[in-house]
């Protein structure tokens, strides 16, 4: 296979949400049958798209591939090719050293309503390497001059146009729309999709209303439990400002996989033996 192709199958993946594996040989000892720079492209599922030699080096290939995938760090891994399999060129067997990076999608935050939360949202979530849609059946507001330049805005039914996005694994999911019914409606559309992240804005009585009439009508308790409503940290927001620094906070503490606790609790500096001599990311941030 080559390399366009494996680039075109690799961007085609990207598209759909999926995250993938480009092996890439870096290093050959013995008679390898690649070259330097020989690529191939593993899914999620363990398949693979191009080889390096034949069915039981590019097993190992694909075994290799889903061990970096399950780690989330790339990695350089040494194969062994058996000449006696045939898959070496000469009597001697070959090694093959080959770097695994994983490639991931660009996140998507597709926000559902372009009232004065997601305008404020706009502003902090555009600083945080989301691509961010913005969605209003509200032609005045969808075309608003009033979110950050880098916001997609789509005017459309809200449901309907979540479904067309076609959610996947790198889209996160915010409700914010004007009422009752829409956010109902924008839920149940959510819900349908692969979305790694669902929340609604709304008081716990509403939340709890919606939720019992989505029960009521079929909709899996385990997943209405995935979702994060009300949506947001307890910052004690009031206002637009406030609400969306709470969902930005609960977006960036999901996707960084923390725990949103107060870093003050987390340490007990004052009886430290030893100074301390770690950078934290924050010194890091406020030193250039």
């Amino acid at each position: 296979m080559s390399t366009i192709t494996i680039y075109n199958e690799i961007q085609a993946a990207l598209s759909h949400g999926e995250k993938v594996v480009v092996a890439t040989v870096v290093k050959t000892m013995g008679a390898a049958p690649c070259p330097i720079g020989n690529k191939a492209l593993i899914h999620q599922d363990g398949s693979m798209q191009g080889s390096f030699a034949g069915p039981q080096t590019d097993s190992k290939v694909a075994q290799e591939a889903l061990k970096v995938l399950r780690a989330g760090n790339p990695a350089a891994v040494h194969i062994h090719l058996d000449a006696d399999q045939g898959e070496a060129v000469g009597s001697c067997g070959a090694t093959l050293e080959v770097f695994f990076e994983i490639l991931r999608p660009e996140p998507r935050l597709i926000v559902a309503g372009a009232g004065y939360v997601s305008q404020a949202l706009s502003r902090l979530i555009a600083r945080l390497d989301f691509r961010m849609i913005v969605v209003d059946d509200r032609r005045d507001l969808a075309e608003s001059q009033s979110f950050d330049s880098k916001v997609q805005m789509t005017f459309g039914d809200i449901p309907q146009t979540i479904r067309e996005l076609e959610p996947d694994e790198a889209s996160w999911i915010v409700i914010v729309t004007r009422g009752h019914n829409l956010d109902k409606e924008a839920l149940r559309a959510a819900l349908a999709t692969r979305a790694t992240y669902v929340g609604m804005i709304g008081s716990p009585s509403k939340v709890k209303r919606i939720f019992r009439e989505l029960l009521e009508e079929g909709i899996e308790r385990q997943r209405l439990e995935q979702v994060h409503a009300p949506i947001g940290l307890d910052l004690g927001a009031e206002t637009p400002d406030e609400i969306a620094l709470s969902i930005a906070a609960e977006i960036l503490m999901l996707r960084k996989n923390a725990s949103g606790t107060s870093l003050k609790t987390m340490h007990s500096l004052i009886d430290a033996d030893e100074p301390a001599t770690d950078v934290s990311p924050q010194e890091k941030a406020i030193s250039v």
